[in-house]
């Protein structure tokens, strides 16, 4: 059938409109965390043990308990599957956020101070489990660019850092699929056994936040373990926070020198190998914009506000103090809380054991070496 002008014109136009047309609404997936968030929050307030103890206190973080109510409903309800967009938004999106919003809480030189601390300890420690890693895979017989991604997501970030040096070792997808896999497995174990071992050997908060940092695989299992010390977990998460953000600013540095390393065994002229890797996208904006915003804290313009209400407020009148610092601090605890919810329901645990058990094994010998030197790097 022959068409118009005009017709074509609207066809175009409306094929134009349907390929950008949302396919899935994000809001039932947010809506789900937010309500694990909720759900948390009250089993934290359960009166008895081991929700609350004799003396009040309550060692099981709203965090932890989020995270572990989003994997139970991930495997018992696979259903749930059909929010993924707004599940993927609450971890990719808002927990940039959150960390973000952690940064109102902090003095931007101690923070600064901290950071050179760990900055050469983290860099060490990256360096030696790399060369492990390589070392290592030959006595497991498992492939070198394989050994090499479970090497690099152990010591840096996990899944993302697996990404980043894929193309410079020339890794297949099958290779990439196996590591993240092994990492991903071994990082929830290690989410939940140090919490355990901190209270049990009853480190210090800022030891056990340094430590989670420098210890556990991706960024949302080390700031579940830190709030989920059952000591001070504000302190700790805030500790694993700072801690894993110097680790993950080492990505880019990483990915060079591996890169540099495989193209001189390869006897290549350019560093990079396979698809080029862009650098500046290695470092994360979010944590430029946290140091920023612990610089406007540490600067002062954070303050605490008062507020001049009259009686006809529906709250009431008088004067109400608001600290911004503070407020935005508990928000991003609250955003990173519902991002583990998300963080949880992303978690199958039948496609993370999918790497195979030399792969794993390896792994597991790698995070046990990067758990015990980051002990002593973090007691230091």
């Amino acid at each position: 059938m022959d068409l118009s002008r005009k017709e074509r014109a609207f066809e175009s136009r409306f094929r134009k409109r349907l390929a950008v047309w949302p396919q899935e609404s994000p809001w039932p997936g947010v809506l789900l965390c937010a309500a694990l968030t909720w759900l948390g929050a009250i089993v934290n307030r359960l009166p008895f043990p081991p929700f609350t103890t004799a003396d009040g206190q309550h060692p099981i973080s709203t965090v932890l308990l989020a995270l572990l109510l989003g994997m139970f409903v991930r495997n018992l309800i696979p259903a749930v599957t059909r929010v993924k967009a707004g599940i993927d938004a609450m971890v990719k999106k808002w927990l940039p956020v959150g960390i973000v919003l952690l940064g109102a809480r902090l003095d931007f030189y101690d923070l600064l101070q901290v950071a050179i601390q760990v900055a050469v300890g983290a860099a060490i420690l990256i360096a030696l489990l790399i060369v492990l890693s390589r070392v290592s895979a030959a006595w497991f017989g498992v492939d070198p660019q394989l050994g090499m991604l479970i090497g690099v997501g152990t010591a840096i970030c996990g899944s993302s850092a697996i990404v980043a040096v894929s193309p410079v070792v020339e890794a297949r997808d099958d290779e990439m699929a196996y590591s993240i896999g092994t990492v991903n497995l071994l990082g929830v174990i290690a989410m939940l056994v140090y919490p355990v071992l901190g209270a049990i050997f009853a480190v210090d908060a800022d030891v056990y936040g340094a430590w989670c940092g420098l210890g556990i695989h991706a960024t949302p299992q080390v700031i579940a373990a830190g709030f989920a010390y059952p000591g001070d977990g504000q302190t700790a998460g805030e500790m694993a926070t700072i801690v894993k953000l110097v680790r993950i600013s080492l990505l880019g540095p990483a990915v060079f020198v591996v890169g540099a390393w495989y193209a001189h065994r390869r006897r290549q002229e350019a560093v990079y190998i396979g698809k080029p890797v862009q650098y500046s996208k290695l470092v994360p904006g979010f944590v430029v914009v946290f140091l920023g915003l612990a610089l406007l804290r540490t600067l002062g313009f954070l303050p605490e506000v008062t507020l001049h209400l009259t009686e006809r407020f529906i709250l009431g009148g008088g004067d109400r103090v608001v600290d911004v610092a503070g407020l935005m601090s508990q928000g991003g605890k609250w955003l990173i809380t519902a991002a583990m919810a998300g963080v949880g329901l992303s978690t199958e645990f039948r496609a993370m054991k999918a790497g195979g058990i030399r792969p794993l094994l390896l792994g597991v010998v790698l995070a046990v070496v990067i758990g015990g030197m980051g002990l002593l790097v973090a007691s230091i």
